[in-house]
């Protein structure tokens, strides 16, 4: 099994969600990580890196009742929810660490010619509840330059602690994507029907300037043209 606590810098698991999390705001430190992880893992991006890692150090199967969905059955999951229409739309509640949305990106984008592909032809909305499972799902998406928005909330109430977009700016598949915190706006709330509850909003803006993401025709556009 990979190391994956020397991977990220820790001595102990539990530290690794607050770990990445930091990494991730910055744009040098996180290619740094990614190119580690990816090299650990032979480049192979079909599957979720950190399944068995996750499941076996985070999961609470007590309170929460997580297990996460092996490869083989978020193939078949992928494929059987494919949208013939539209294809490179995804939507999933309690993502996790992204199993089953990898599977659905790596099927779609097999779809094409490696040439072919643009990251743009995907467009993924997803929500999770988990503190320690946002971490590791904000960067699996970010490590294969997908595009997408992230709810960090409930998804039955709508009480979210924090959003975020994610973005592969370049366009480009070998590229991988950044990340930009999404303000706690009665805009956003309405847009993306939640309720911001957390007060420790921080801005970060990378995938567009504070003044294009607070124009909220910006987010709103991709929402209704996606869904």
């Amino acid at each position: 099994m990979i190391n994956y606590n020397k991977i990220f810098g820790v001595e102990d698991s539990y530290q690794a969600p607050g770990k990445i999390m930091e990494i991730l705001y910055n744009k040098e430190n996180r290619e740094k990580l990614f190119m580690d992880i990816l090299e650990a893992n032979d480049y192979n991006v079909d599957n979720d890196f950190f399944r068995e890692y996750f499941e076996q150090e985070h999961a609470d199967r007590k309170v929460k009742k997580q297990d996460f969905t092996p490869p083989s059955v978020a193939n078949l999951l992928s494929r059987l929810t494919m949208n013939v229409d539209e294809p490179g739309n995804y939507y999933e509640c309690c993502c996790g660490t992204g199993s089953i949305l990898i599977s659905h990106w790596n099927n779609f984008r097999r779809t094409y010619l490696p040439w072919d592909y643009k990251p743009q032809y995907h467009f993924a909305f997803v929500e999770e509840l988990s503190d320690r499972a946002i971490p590791f799902l904000l960067l699996n998406m970010m490590i294969r330059g997908m595009n997408g928005i992230v709810i960090h909330g409930d998804v039955f109430s709508r009480k979210c602690k924090n959003a975020y977009f994610i973005c592969n700016t370049k366009n480009d598949h070998l590229q991988f994507s950044g990340i930009s915190n999404i303000p706690h706006t009665e805009q956003f709330e309405k847009e993306l029907r939640v309720k911001f509850i957390s007060e420790d909003y921080v801005e970060h803006v990378e995938a567009m300037t504070l003044e294009e993401i607070n124009n909220l025709q910006q987010i709103n556009n991709i929402i209704k043209e996606r869904f």
